[in-house]
């Protein structure tokens, strides 16, 4: 964490901190507010997603009671080296608790909004990629680098998703074949048991109710449209640029590739704006420039951020000591008599 505030510090040092904070001046109160309402409706649309497929499983719940969990998580998965990954576990267990239902079926429908969140990001990426190897700003080397790691990303997906579509249980009869061998197997016997469970939900995600996965995978869609336009919205009212949809699609596709490459630091500080600097520097933008930017939607980030971590704080799913940060998730609440969010000794709060 240290070194990415510092390497992020050191960007704005060399940028020049008198031009940055001019260019944030520049955008005034209207475009700081466009910014934060771009922010929070992909938010939204993003829950709307989750909140499709938590129907859809038949887990009834208020949509307003998804925002929390979902908060939580991306505050876990933002501060982990994964902007993608990381805080499903936590908003899966979040609703497990609360409802009382096995905490696999609840994972199921994570897992299953990850995977049309991959597809809708693939979605855009592909048209970034097709004006990124046309492209005379890069290299051949980094075009070939491009075509490797989408079709990387294509192949994982679909990998992923035939299994799960057709039922094939893979992942929990490895985990039963590994009983054999390993230690504790009656460990991982129950853990295959219900990730055989989660299995069998995502299968019906693709299968019993797939209008409403349908419908997750256009908020999913909605929701990355969103993350694309952002830096269309940010520099129309700093510099009053107009991107043509290959420069926006050019800044999509490499800015997604560096979050999944190169977000190892906590909240990818340092690396990632680096990069994004970068990008913005092919498509004629200065550096002054792209660093606003980073630090502007940073801050705006680090604010739901510092929401979802008190949320966590709040429900007693993490704890801080002295040396020690620990996230609370332990048995499935479904599996014993305690009610959700008792005889854990965890706080229960509901919201």
């Amino acid at each position: 964490m240290i070194g990415g505030i510092a390497l992020f510090g050191a960007l704005v040092y060399w940028s020049g901190p008198a031009r940055v904070f001019a260019e944030i001046v520049g955008m005034g109160i209207v475009g700081f507010s466009a910014v934060v309402l771009t922010v929070v409706a992909s938010i939204g649309t993003w829950t709307l997603s989750w909140y499709a497929l938590l129907r859809g499983a038949g887990i009834a719940m208020r949509w307003r009671h998804t925002v929390s969990p979902l908060l939580a998580g991306f505050a876990v998965s933002y501060l982990t080296p994964s902007l993608y990954l990381g805080g499903e576990p936590v908003r899966a267990y979040w609703v497990s608790r609360d409802r009382g239902i096995p905490m696999a079926r609840v994972m199921a429908t994570a897992v299953v909004e990850r995977i049309l969140a991959g597809f809708s990001i693939l979605a855009f990426a592909s048209i970034g990629a097709v004006f990124a190897v046309t492209s005379p700003r890069l290299s051949l080397a980094d075009k070939g680098a491009v075509g490797i790691a989408l079709g990387m990303l294509t192949l994982f997906l679909v990998l992923l998703l035939i299994p799960f579509a057709r039922n094939a249980r893979w992942l929990s009869r490895l985990l039963a074949w590994a009983a054999r061998f390993l230690p504790g197997r009656r460990r991982l016997l129950r853990a295959a048991a219900h990730v055989a469970e989660m299995e069998g939900e995502i299968h019906r995600a693709f299968s019993h109710y797939l209008g409403y996965t349908l419908l997750a995978f256009a908020f999913q869609l909605l929701t990355v449209f969103l993350n694309y336009i952002r830096p269309q919205i940010f520099f129309h009212f700093t510099q009053r640029a107009l991107f043509t949809f290959p420069q926006l699609s050019l800044y999509f596709t490499l800015s997604i590739f560096l979050d999944a490459f190169v977000w190892v630091t906590p909240g990818g500080f340092g690396l990632t704006d680096g990069g994004r600097v970068m990008v913005f520097t092919l498509l004629g933008i200065p550096v002054s420039g792209g660093v606003a930017f980073t630090v502007v939607y940073r801050f705006v980030d680090l604010l739901l951020v510092g929401i979802g971590a008190q949320l966590l704080l709040r429900r007693g799913l993490i704890s801080l000591r002295p040396g020690r940060f620990r996230i609370a998730v332990d048995r499935d609440p479904s599996t014993h008599g305690a009610p959700p969010g008792e005889g854990h000794g965890q706080r229960s709060n509901p919201s």
